[in-house]
């Protein structure tokens, strides 16, 4: 639903306030006498010329600028200015000050006004510009910020189905070997289910929030390995710090289940370590797991550091450092985030 618009924030009340505002400082010119009603209507003929020459110029002459034509933008102006003069100039022999005029040559007079209207035309389309900027860059402010948004959302939408399908293949995995633990694994993935649901669209969660869901996490897991992984999973044991840090929701998970994912293939012991430190200004955490004999194939798999690639550039901009290292028997992801920054 669009935002309703103070009425300010109208179009035609902008630019009434924009008209009055202009002539007030056009009729404190000192030659504008304005101390009758008369000289009141003529100084407001005269701002009407001047005005009416910079909506010409904005409307019909200044597309030609933007259209890179400057030669027809040059000799427009100098005609249209000059148009504006010589009105300017009959208007104040016939109407405002005849007697001035009769000193000096008219040739003189028009150039003494065309120089009026150039200057007139160049403050008034500055002030024009200036108002267009401003409102362009809030318009395109507001247009980044609902592409983020919207970008996030997405992005939220394929890490879910990503994060359910590794679960119920766990689930699968453990119906096999145990089917007496799946009520109670069952049980355990509708909590995840549940953080996901009620967390997931959240600007930020508590560290402490996601690391008890991670920790759900990793009992899933544990019960698909067995004995083949030792994982070991280390963090900050101070419950105050952890409840008062915010981060954006499920961005960490998408390390954990990375680190798990090589177990498809992998039948000797191997090892996953996670470990999350926390400071008065940054969340680290790294996690290292061992290597598969082969590469992995499956093109999925790289579905969630992707994700979790844009949605860090999304969330935290500069305010985050994500390495990652491999060598022959072990990958290693390292994710610092400026606790500040969110």
């Amino acid at each position: 639903m669009a935002e309703k618009r103070k009425w300010y924030q109208s179009r035609y009340i902008q630019e009434a306030g924009f008209f009055i505002a202009m002539f007030i400082l056009t009729m404190l010119h000192e030659w504008i006498q304005i101390d009758t009603l008369a000289g009141f209507i003529k100084g407001l003929a005269f701002f009407l010329v001047l005005y009416l020459q910079a909506k010409v110029h904005r409307y019909f002459v200044f597309p030609l600028y933007l259209q890179k034509r400057f030669s027809s933008y040059a000799v427009v102006t100098i005609l249209s200015t000059l148009a504006g003069a010589t009105l300017l100039y009959t208007l104040n022999y016939y109407l405002i000050e005849p007697d001035f005029y009769h000193r000096g040559s008219i040739w003189f007079w028009i150039l003494y006004h065309f120089v009026i209207c150039l200057i007139s035309t160049i403050t008034i389309m500055s002030l024009f510009l200036i108002r267009q900027f401003a409102i362009e860059l809030k318009q395109r402010s507001q247009d980044q910020l609902m592409m983020s948004e919207m970008n996030i959302k997405f992005l939220h939408a394929q890490l879910n189905p990503h994060f359910f399908f590794n679960m119920f293949n766990n689930l699968y995995g453990v119906s096999l070997t145990a089917p007496e633990r799946t009520p109670q694994l069952i049980l355990k993935l509708s909590n995840l289910m549940r953080y996901q649901l009620e967390n997931g669209n959240k600007p930020l969660v508590s560290i402490a929030e996601e690391i008890q869901f991670i920790a759900d996490y990793i009992v899933m897991e544990k019960e698909r390995i067995g004995k083949r992984c030792e994982i070991s999973f280390s963090f900050p044991s101070d419950q105050a710090a952890l409840s008062r840090f915010r981060i954006a929701p499920l961005i960490l998970i998408t390390l954990i289940e990375n680190a798990f994912k090589h177990s498809l293939t992998i039948t000797r012991k191997w090892s996953v370590k996670i470990n999350i430190e926390i400071s008065t200004e940054s969340l680290v955490v790294c996690v290292t797991n061992s290597l598969p004999d082969e590469s992995l194939t499956d093109s999925s798999t790289g579905i969630g550091l992707g994700n979790i690639r844009q949605r860090l550039e999304l969330l935290y901009k500069d305010g985050y450092q994500f390495v990652t290292t491999e060598n022959e028997m072990e990958y290693k992801t390292i994710l610092s985030i400026q606790l500040n920054r969110l």
